[in-house]
């Protein structure tokens, strides 16, 4: 007895998935890539800040450490009527970098909320995403 040939089957419902998955997945990559990029970017800077309060104790320098680096990583040219001003493609107020320090245990804590807009691709609207971040840092002094 002869074996049968399998013909091809065509076009299946699961391919049909699969290929949707796909383009799915590449969508919310080339429209939210960027913002989650810069994210990880943004607790670096938290994470620098923090180890940064082990030899800072005044809170302000943390402070102005960690929006001088945001500033240099967001900030745009942008013409605003016939001049070039820069502005910031995050949107955070001051209420959302917190610093909080504990004496025992010895302790930092740095929190930053804030939205980035970003650009939908089919629609051409502008979805705003909110990120909190935080990063924490003993500081107890190293004893050897």
């Amino acid at each position: 007895m002869k074996p049968r040939a399998m013909k091809p089957r065509g076009l299946t419902f699961v391919t049909v998935l699969i290929v949707l998955a796909i383009s799915a997945g590449f969508l919310w990559l080339f429209t939210y890539g960027q913002a989650y990029w810069e994210n990880m970017e943004v607790k670096a800077v938290l994470n620098q800040a923090a180890n940064l309060s082990y030899s800072e104790h005044d809170d302000a320098k943390v402070r102005q450490f960690i929006e001088h680096k945001l500033h240099e990583m967001f900030d745009v040219d942008v013409e605003e009527r016939g001049r070039m001003t820069k502005e910031i493609l995050i949107d955070y107020t001051a209420e959302d970098l917190r610093i909080e320090r504990s004496k025992v245990p010895a302790w930092v804590h740095i929190w930053l909320t804030y939205t980035r807009n970003v650009r939908v691709p089919l629609t051409g609207g502008v979805k705003p995403v909110t990120f909190v971040d935080h990063a924490e840092q003993d500081l107890a002094p190293v004893k050897w």
